[in-house]
C-alpha cells in the first residue's frame, strides 16, 4: 500500500500546509491519519497473515513513523538507512523493496503483471539496427507485445515502455522464441511501429534484424506477486475504511 504522503500531490499539499499558519499542527493531523488508517488496517491484515510473517503494510507503517520522527520536511539521511539496516533481517529487507517496489507501479502494469501471474506466457519481439556487414546490433524498438491488449491496460501505446520498466525492477524476464507461435509474432511485426522502425533503418543505410522472444514473470516477480496478493475480505474492509 502506498503512503498518503509518497505521491506528487502528498508532497504538494504538505509544501502548501507548511507556509500556512498552525502548519506545524496541520501536519501532525495529516499524520495521525494516516498513521490510524494503516493501524486499522494493519489489524485486519493480521488476522489473516502468521504472526512470523514480515508485511509490505508493516514496512508502509514504519515508513509513516520514520517520516514523523524525521520532522516536516520527512528527509532520511544515508545514516539512517545505515542503522535500520544493521536491524533488519531478510523478511524485513524483502518487504521493504517489495514495497519500495509497489510504490514505483501503475495500474496498467498491475494488469500486465496480473495476466503473467497463473504462469503463462507472452510472445514479445525487439528490432535491432546493424550495418550492412552486421558487426554491431543497437535496438531501434523494443518490448513490442500482445500482453497489453490481452491484460486490458487503458493506455496501450505505451505498454513497451510499461514492460521496460518492469524489466528495469527485475519483475519480468524474456525466454526463448516459441516456435508455436509463429503467426502471433508475424502479427507482432505488422505494427505500425515496427514498420516505421524498419524503414527509418532502411532508409538510413541500415538493416533491421527482429528478434523473437517471450515474455514472462521473473522469479523474483513472481514472488512480489505472491507477497502482494491481499484477500478481497481485506480489500473490502480498507474500501470501508477510506470510503
Amino acid at each position: 500500500m502506498k503512503a498518503l504522503g509518497d505521491n506528487g500531490a502528498g508532497r504538494k499539499v504538505a509544501g502548501l500546509l507548511r507556509r500556512l499558519p498552525g502548519a506545524d499542527f496541520a501536519s501532525e493531523r495529516l499524520q495521525a491519519v494516516e498513521r490510524g488508517l494503516l493501524q486499522q488496517l494493519k489489524r485486519r491484515m493480521d488476522r489473516l497473515e502468521p504472526p512470523s510473517s514480515v508485511s509490505v503494510l508493516a514496512v508502509a507503517m514504519r515508513s509513516v513513523a520514520d517520516r514523523s520522527a524525521a520532522g516536516p520536511g520527512g528527509g532520511i539521511s544515508l545514516q539512517d538507512l545505515l542503522h535500520r539496516s544493521s536491524e533488519q533481517g531478510h523478511d524485513e529487507a524483502k518487504a521493504e523493496y517489495f514495497g519500495w517496489v509497489t510504490s514505483q507501479l501503475l495500474p496498467d502494469q498491475a494488469r500486465i503483471l496480473s495476466a503473467m501471474s497463473d504462469g503463462s506466457t507472452y510472445p514479445l519481439i525487439h528490432v535491432l539496427a546493424g550495418s550492412r556487414i552486421g558487426l554491431t546490433a543497437e535496438p531501434v524498438v523494443e518490448w513490442i507485445s500482445s500482453i497489453g491488449r490481452n491484460a486490458g491496460v487503458q493506455w496501450n501505446d505505451v505498454t513497451p515502455v510499461y514492460l521496460g520498466q518492469l524489466r528495469a525492477l527485475g519483475l519480468v524476464e524474456t525466454g526463448p522464441e516459441d516456435l508455436s507461435r509463429r503467426v502471433q509474432y508475424e502479427m507482432l511485426e505488422t505494427e505500425q511501429v515496427v514498420r516505421d522502425g524498419i524503414a527509418r533503418l532502411h532508409k538510413g543505410g541500415l538493416k533491421g534484424h527482429i528478434v523473437r522472444r517471450v515474455l514472462m514473470l521473473s522469479a523474483l516477480g513472481r514472488a512480489f506477486w505472491e507477497d502482494g496478493r491481499v484477500s478481497e475480505d481485506v480489500s473490502e474492509s480498507f474500501a470501508g475504511l477510506v470510503g
